[in-house]
């Protein structure tokens, strides 16, 4: 899914179309994410900064557990929390 409000929808309706299927969600765990900037004109460093959220994170873990111990598993993930997990 594109962004985690699409990924949530989905997540609720194939939990509803598929009830004997492990139906899990894989999104980012941060609810914010600044990332560090420098800010030249005045000469500003802005450090990095991040709030995880921990019920998403333990929802990831259960995401990667089914994968591990099930053939019938359902995962809805988002771009940004797939992108670049095998490098």
């Amino acid at each position: 899914a594109p962004n985690k409000t699409l990924a949530a929808q989905l997540y609720g309706e194939f939990a509803e179309f598929f009830p004997d299927n492990a139906v899990e969600y894989f999104v980012s765990y941060y609810d914010y994410y600044q990332p560090e900037a420098y800010v030249p004109s005045s000469d500003t460093y802005i450090e990095k900064d991040a709030s995880i959220n921990d019920h998403i994170e333990q929802m990831r873990l259960s995401a990667t557990k089914a994968l591990l111990e099930r053939r019938d598993v359902i995962v809805v993930a988002t771009v940004s929390a797939i992108y670049g997990l095998g490098d």
